[in-house]
């Protein structure tokens, strides 16, 4: 089975129609005859034994000026560019002194809360350790290690 194309409004379709022809083609045609009427222009005066340099000249500006204007574009958008970066870097240090500052409290808070978990732990273990330092020293007084005297030299 083929799926049916939705018919169009003709009266949205007439619309579209003068739209195109005014916003493109219209434009178009104007930019292509002014193109094409400054070439006859230049070869009229050249070849009416005119001077040739003026008709150079004045091709040179119609170069120059469309180049002068991107450029002067592209030089705004970067002075913009830049005095936004300023403002920018002006506002970011204190904001992130703030910000930093809250992060150094947020580790404390967490440094103390590890080591408040672990204390219990901790202290176990140091007691552990120091009953098991007590007792080598206890089991170390009994057995008494026999120290030869500095005279007597046993090999």
């Amino acid at each position: 089975m083929q799926e049916q194309k939705p018919s169009q409004n003709p009266i949205t379709k007439q619309a579209h129609r003068k739209e195109t022809f005014r916003q493109i083609t219209l434009p178009l045609l104007f930019g292509v005859l002014a193109i094409l009427g400054l070439a006859v222009w230049v070869v009229l005066v050249a070849s009416g034994g005119g001077n040739v340099s003026h008709a150079a000249d004045a091709s040179l500006i119609f170069l120059i000026i469309p180049t002068f204007v991107m450029a002067f574009m592209l030089l705004a958008v970067l002075v913009g560019m830049v005095y936004g970066m300023y403002r920018f870097l002006r506002f970011l240090p204190p904001t992130f002194f703030v910000l930093q500052g809250f992060f150094y409290r947020i580790q404390d808070s967490v440094q103390k809360a590890a080591d408040k978990a672990v204390e219990p732990a901790f202290r176990m273990k140091s007691a552990g350790a120091g009953w098991q330092t007590i007792k080598n020293e206890l089991t170390l007084r009994k057995t008494k290690i026999d120290i030869p005297d500095e005279g007597s030299q046993e090999l």
